[in-house]
């Protein structure tokens, strides 16, 4: 036996040969890091039975491992069925046909939502475990029967183009859908392999899925987590996501983004919602935003962000790193020091390798850049896009006509406009990075 499907619908006979009924079922335990298969589920006359998994036999494949993995004959009961044990169903339990077969799941090591035509089988000790889940037009056809799979699995192979497996581990694996009012498999129980992942992976995943289930796979996330995986969607599904999420969860969301992503978001959704979130939000928080999207979406005021560290040009290093500790969790880089002036003027800048080699008690101003690359509030996107090429730059700083700094623009979120939608997601995320490394 290799495959669920060889094991569902099979009669099961009691040690007289008499009909006791079929499998409808088959029953996995959720106890180690397979599943152990506990009992199947048999369909007995009018009612429904469990009978324990070693209370059961049958002729597996003579030729072992290697070979098909084809019942040779139904399954018969080793005691007398008045005999059997009662069988109560344990906590974190699986009824794979039910929660398992036919559903979408996650595939976390490929980005990828599939359907499962099968459910992998194996050898485990002296009974057999969920070892994985086959999402193959092979299984499917398997289990419409020879008649039909070995016809159509022949003409591949004259085609030179072989019907093959697709087999996901089970580690690999996350159900999407959750299970009936008893069963074990619930959304908000185990998507922390998804968690893990990049937010651009996170993003490929949630783009495959129905509306329904993407707020449910996201609500199943922290926070900040779903803010950086809706950043790295596409527009139109970022505004169908956010208008699906309840108005406090969408609040907390825009809450965690990066400033310009929350305005470009924001930005986008019909005014009635945005003004809702707005609404929600801390003042000065919405203040922030509501002056970011003030800006042209192609302009550097439209690419920047609001979280950048500045201090002033009077202090010594040993203070400067003294606030960068306070203030560096809140902004997006910190590659760059701005220094400004009283009137919050550009007047330098300042890198961390020139800040952590001086001696502490240095003077900022005699060691900062005063010939800074800058870019105004009103250049076109194209313009800032190469002043960031041409100077090799990580961030540019943005300023007013009077030189004040505004916010900076790194160079991941300049290319992000000027790069195809398809090519955006291969761009290291600064942000995701930085939180990597803390």
């Amino acid at each position: 036996m290799k495959y669920l499907t060889q094991l569902l619908d099979k009669k099961v006979y009691q040690q007289d040969g008499t009909l006791l009924g079929k499998t409808i079922d088959v029953i996995a335990q959720l106890n180690a890091r397979f599943p152990s298969i506990s009992a199947i589920h048999v369909q007995y006359k009018e009612s429904l039975l469990y009978i324990p998994f070693d209370c059961v036999e049958f002729e597996d494949d003579p030729e072992g491992p290697s070979g098909a993995g084809n019942l040779q004959s139904d399954l018969r009961l080793t005691i007398p069925v008045e005999s059997v044990p009662a069988y109560t169903l344990p906590p974190n339990t699986l009824h794979l046909r039910r929660d398992v077969l036919d559903k979408q799941i996650v595939d976390v090591h490929d980005f990828r939502v599939v359907r499962v035509n099968d459910v992998r089988l194996a050898e485990c000790g002296t009974g057999y475990c969920v070892v994985g889940v086959d999402a193959s037009l092979r299984a499917m056809l398997r289990r419409f029967g020879a008649v039909i799979s070995k016809p159509i699995e022949a003409t591949a192979h004259l085609f030179h183009t072989p019907l093959r497996a697709n087999l996901i581990a089970w580690d690999d694996m996350q159900t999407l859908e959750p299970g009936t009012a008893e069963g074990p498999l619930r959304l908000k129980v185990s998507h922390d392999k998804i968690a893990r992942l990049h937010p651009a992976d996170i993003a490929e995943i949630v783009e495959q899925l129905t509306p329904q289930q993407r707020v449910e796979v996201l609500e199943s996330l922290d926070d900040e987590t779903i803010a950086d995986a809706i950043a790295e969607v596409d527009p139109d599904m970022q505004v169908e996501i956010m208008q699906q999420l309840d108005l406090d969860k969408a609040r907390d969301v825009i809450t965690h983004m990066e400033p310009d992503d929350a305005a470009d978001v924001l930005d986008d959704m019909p005014d009635s919602r945005s003004d809702d979130i707005l609404d929600k939000m801390n003042p000065e928080d919405a203040e922030a935003l509501n002056r970011l999207m003030e800006y042209h979406e192609d302009t550097a005021g439209g690419l920047m962000t609001t979280e950048y560290v500045a201090i002033p040009d009077h202090i010594t290093c040993e203070e400067t790193i003294q606030n960068l500790r306070a203030l560096a969790p809140r902004a997006e880089m910190i590659y760059y020091v701005y220094i400004v002036d009283d009137d919050n003027r550009l007047v330098g800048v300042l890198s961390l390798r020139d800040l952590v080699v001086s001696p502490p008690e240095t003077i900022i101003n005699n060691i900062m850049v005063k010939n800074v690359i800058r870019v105004h509030v009103d250049d076109h996107a194209n313009e800032v896009a190469q002043v960031i090429g041409r100077y090799n730059l990580l961030a540019a700083p943005v300023v007013d006509e009077e030189e004040r700094l505004l916010g900076i623009i790194t160079v991941d979120d300049t290319l992000e406009r000027l790069l195809p939608q398809e090519r955006r997601r291969r761009l290291p995320s600064t942000a995701w990075q930085d939180a990597q490394n803390d």
